[in-house]
């Protein structure tokens, strides 16, 4: 069961990248974020089989290449997880740049634990949103989608990279 904390974790982070992914620059379709989690993540065991649970975190962003670079984003995700993989349930949040803001909704997502040595040492991402919200130097963003994918990269860190349609 703690190899789940561990991958949730990871897992939560990643869906919140996708909060970044707004541009100033239309023509600019991808960014890259450096993430970490906030507080304490949970995972609730189901009961209904081994290593079936839930796991909830939240996360915050800065944007290190694209056009959000600066822009900070906090985000939340929950997902299904099932012994060596997951399922996205539910993730959402904010990008803050000065003059543009963008509120994005998953729309579906997973996740793959990274096992070595027999243990897990991580997790990988990947899925799709859309963006709800955009205004200011984003606005153009609105009603338009976008997939991403997040790799760790060192303990309660990850990249998520993000690519609009």
């Amino acid at each position: 069961m703690r190899y789940l904390v561990n991958v949730s974790g990871v897992a939560t982070a990643i869906i919140a990248f996708t909060a970044f992914a707004p541009s100033a620059f239309p023509q600019e379709n991808a960014d890259v974020f450096a993430c970490q989690f906030v507080g304490s993540s949970s995972i609730e065991p189901l009961g209904d089989r081994e290593g079936h649970a839930i796991r909830t975190s939240q996360f915050s962003c800065l944007g290190a290449a694209g056009p959000l670079t600066g822009g900070v984003f906090t985000g939340s995700t929950i997902y299904e997880l099932d012994k060596t993989g997951g399922v996205l349930l539910s993730g959402a949040g904010v990008v803050r740049k000065p003059g543009a803001t963008t509120v994005y909704q998953l729309t579906g997502g997973k996740l793959e634990l990274i096992i070595t040595d027999g243990k897990v040492t991580g997790a990988t991402t990947s899925g799709q949103g859309i963006y709800q919200l955009a205004v200011g130097s984003a606005a153009s963003l609105s009603g338009k989608s976008f997939t991403f994918t997040s790799k760790p990269t060192g303990a309660g860190q990850f990249e998520i990279d993000v690519k609009r349609e």
